[in-house]
């Protein structure tokens, strides 16, 4: 299980530096013709860990024990945190991603909203898959999810 998890963690970690590094260089590399090869090939691989990570944050959510009456403690907030932003940032990733696939079906407004979306949604994707990888890394030895 220590190996699985090493694999997910490096696999998280990858993506999101490659989400990283091609959400600063899109700019330099812009054609302006509007399509971007690399992102259709990135967001197979990004919808491969946005589940992954969903399920290693759930696994963790409901793996953590509700504090007595000691108060939040800082794992507590950590876990719940990583939890519900999760579920937030799966929700809008593939919202976005499906209007991507199918860009003739909306309305230019909904297009330019979807094009705005994309500035929160791939550096938040970023952060979240490098916290959860490192994570996966760091505490593969251990039993506890959380």
């Amino acid at each position: 299980m220590d190996i699985l998890k090493r694999v997910i963690g490096a696999y998280l970690f990858l993506v999101s530096f490659a989400i990283a590094v091609n959400w600063v260089i899109t700019p330099l590399i812009d054609n302006s013709s509007g399509e971007y090869p690399i992102w259709i090939i990135l967001n197979w691989f990004m919808a491969l860990a946005v589940i992954l990570v969903l399920i290693v944050n759930f696994a963790r959510k409901f793996a953590l024990e509700e504090p007595a009456n000691t108060g939040i403690t800082r794992i507590y907030l950590e876990v719940n945190l990583a939890f519900y932003a999760t579920i937030v940032l799966t929700l809008w990733w593939f919202w976005n991603w499906f209007h991507s696939m199918f860009p003739d079906n909306e309305p230019d407004v909904v297009g330019l909203i979807h094009l705005e979306w994309w500035a929160f949604i791939n550096p938040l994707m970023a952060i979240t898959l490098g916290v959860t990888g490192a994570y996966l890394w760091k505490n593969a030895s251990e039993d506890d999810p959380a």
